[in-house]
């Protein structure tokens, strides 16, 4: 293990203890969010026929990260033909290019890929940990921010299965013109504290 892993892992946090603001906070196009070629994307625009946006923010080394990838697919699955797009956010620099390219092959994630290499969305959106997701609806709000699911209670502690879906329900009320209830969950991973400064 690098020095760099071991400094994310001993920030691992078995529940995050800082408090979590309102949602509903608008958000704009942001600098410092490029594509694994190194060209501007904008995982906030709303292109033709996108309902909602959902960030998917990751490490390559987050162990809990990593579990969640077959229900990222599983979701993306199903929200994609229902007008919501899916990315996946690296915020921290040591995540280059081509380690996200190995990671996203070996944990089959077929989705879109962003380097927030300045922290930015980090920042808009909130999160803290990985993973963590932010919801966007098409208005450009964050109406739901925090865990994918309950699967995890605390660092090292895991159910058989969520008993709790929050992201599957942020977006089916949000598809369905509701208000997102709850808009904010408290969620379960590896701190990222040199982001939030």
């Amino acid at each position: 293990m690098g020095p760099a892993m071991g400094v994310r892992r001993r920030h691992f946090l078995a529940s995050l203890a800082l408090p979590i603001t309102a949602a509903f906070v608008p958000v704009t196009a942001v600098e410092g969010v490029i594509g694994l070629d190194g060209t501007p994307v904008d995982p906030l625009a709303v292109p033709q026929g996108i309902r909602a946006r959902v960030l998917v923010f990751t490490t390559t080394d987050c162990p809990i990260s990593n579990r969640y990838a077959p229900e990222l697919t599983r979701l993306s699955t199903h929200y994609v033909p229902k007008g919501v797009q899916f990315w996946v956010v690296y915020p921290v620099a040591s995540d280059t290019p081509a380690v996200i390219r190995t990671h996203v092959g070996r944990f089959g994630l077929q989705l879109p890929v962003a380097r927030d290499t300045r922290g930015a969305l980090v920042k808009h959106t909130g999160v803290t940990v990985t993973p963590e997701v932010a919801v966007v609806s098409a208005s450009g709000q964050v109406v739901y921010r925090g865990r994918i699911d309950d699967r995890y209670t605390d660092f090292g502690i895991d159910r058989p299965a969520p008993r709790s879906r929050d992201l599957n329900q942020a977006l089916t009320q949000l598809l369905a013109g509701q208000p997102v209830v709850p808009a904010s969950t408290r969620a379960v991973g590896c701190f990222l504290p040199d982001l939030l400064k």
